[in-house]
Protein backbone atom coordinates (compact mmCIF):
# COMPACT_ATOMS: atom_id res chain seq x y z
CA UNK A 1 0.00 0.00 0.00
CA UNK A 2 2.85 2.35 0.89
CA UNK A 3 4.56 1.68 -2.46
CA UNK A 4 1.35 2.45 -4.33
CA UNK A 5 1.05 5.80 -2.54
CA UNK A 6 4.67 6.69 -3.34
CA UNK A 7 4.19 5.71 -6.99
CA UNK A 8 1.00 7.79 -7.23
CA UNK A 9 2.71 10.84 -5.75
CA UNK A 10 5.64 10.41 -8.13
CA UNK A 11 3.33 10.25 -11.17
CA UNK A 12 1.37 13.31 -10.04
CA UNK A 13 4.61 15.22 -9.40
CA UNK A 14 6.08 14.39 -12.80
CA UNK A 15 2.83 15.32 -14.51
CA UNK A 16 2.83 18.67 -12.73
CA UNK A 17 6.43 19.37 -13.76
CA UNK A 18 5.69 18.52 -17.39
CA UNK A 19 2.69 20.83 -17.46
CA UNK A 20 4.57 23.76 -15.97
CA UNK A 21 7.46 23.51 -18.44
CA UNK A 22 5.08 23.49 -21.42
CA UNK A 23 3.20 26.42 -19.92
CA UNK A 24 6.44 28.39 -19.49
CA UNK A 25 7.38 27.92 -23.16
CA UNK A 26 3.90 28.94 -24.31
CA UNK A 27 3.94 32.02 -22.07
CA UNK A 28 7.30 33.13 -23.47
CA UNK A 29 5.85 33.11 -26.98
CA UNK A 30 3.13 35.50 -25.85
CA UNK A 31 5.55 38.19 -24.64
CA UNK A 32 5.78 41.31 -26.78
CA UNK A 33 9.11 42.53 -28.13
CA UNK A 34 9.03 45.33 -25.55
CA UNK A 35 8.47 42.86 -22.70
CA UNK A 36 11.34 40.67 -23.91
CA UNK A 37 13.62 43.71 -24.18
CA UNK A 38 12.66 44.85 -20.68
CA UNK A 39 13.32 41.37 -19.26
CA UNK A 40 16.68 41.09 -21.02
CA UNK A 41 17.76 44.59 -19.92
CA UNK A 42 17.35 43.68 -16.24
CA UNK A 43 20.84 42.74 -14.93
CA UNK A 44 19.29 40.31 -12.42
CA UNK A 45 18.01 38.12 -15.27
CA UNK A 46 21.07 36.11 -16.26
CA UNK A 47 19.17 33.70 -18.55
CA UNK A 48 18.06 35.91 -21.45
CA UNK A 49 15.04 35.32 -23.69
CA UNK A 50 15.74 34.84 -27.40
CA UNK A 51 12.92 35.14 -29.96
CA UNK A 52 13.20 33.91 -33.55
CA UNK A 53 10.87 33.43 -36.49
CA UNK A 54 10.76 29.75 -37.41
CA UNK A 55 8.87 27.99 -40.17
CA UNK A 56 7.08 24.89 -38.87
CA UNK A 57 7.24 21.81 -41.09
CA UNK A 58 4.47 21.82 -43.67
CA UNK A 59 3.96 25.58 -43.88
CA UNK A 60 5.68 28.65 -45.24
CA UNK A 61 4.19 30.90 -42.60
CA UNK A 62 6.82 31.77 -40.00
CA UNK A 63 5.93 31.51 -36.33
CA UNK A 64 7.53 33.58 -33.56
CA UNK A 65 9.16 31.28 -31.02
CA UNK A 66 10.78 32.52 -27.79
CA UNK A 67 13.06 30.44 -25.60
CA UNK A 68 15.49 30.97 -22.74
CA UNK A 69 19.13 31.01 -23.87
CA UNK A 70 19.97 28.11 -21.54
CA UNK A 71 17.35 25.85 -23.16
CA UNK A 72 18.73 26.70 -26.61
CA UNK A 73 22.24 25.80 -25.40
CA UNK A 74 20.98 22.54 -23.87
CA UNK A 75 19.17 21.59 -27.08
CA UNK A 76 22.24 22.39 -29.19
CA UNK A 77 24.39 20.18 -26.98
CA UNK A 78 21.87 17.31 -27.19
CA UNK A 79 21.72 17.63 -30.98
CA UNK A 80 25.53 17.59 -31.25
CA UNK A 81 25.72 14.47 -29.08
CA UNK A 82 23.08 12.75 -31.21
CA UNK A 83 24.97 13.56 -34.41
CA UNK A 84 28.20 12.18 -32.90
CA UNK A 85 26.41 8.95 -31.90
CA UNK A 86 24.97 8.55 -35.39
CA UNK A 87 28.34 9.22 -37.02
CA UNK A 88 30.13 6.75 -34.73
CA UNK A 89 27.58 4.03 -35.46
CA UNK A 90 26.14 3.84 -31.93
CA UNK A 91 22.72 4.82 -33.30
CA UNK A 92 21.74 3.18 -36.57
CA UNK A 93 18.91 3.88 -38.97
CA UNK A 94 15.79 1.99 -37.77
CA UNK A 95 15.19 0.32 -41.13
CA UNK A 96 18.81 -0.81 -41.50
CA UNK A 97 18.90 -2.17 -37.97
CA UNK A 98 15.85 -4.38 -38.58
CA UNK A 99 17.06 -5.87 -41.85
Amino acid sequence: MKNLLILSLLIVGLTFLACTSVHQVNSLDKLSNEEVAAYNSNPNNIDKIVCTNEMPIGTRVPKRVCRKASSIDDRTLQDQQTVRKIQSGVITHPLKAGQ
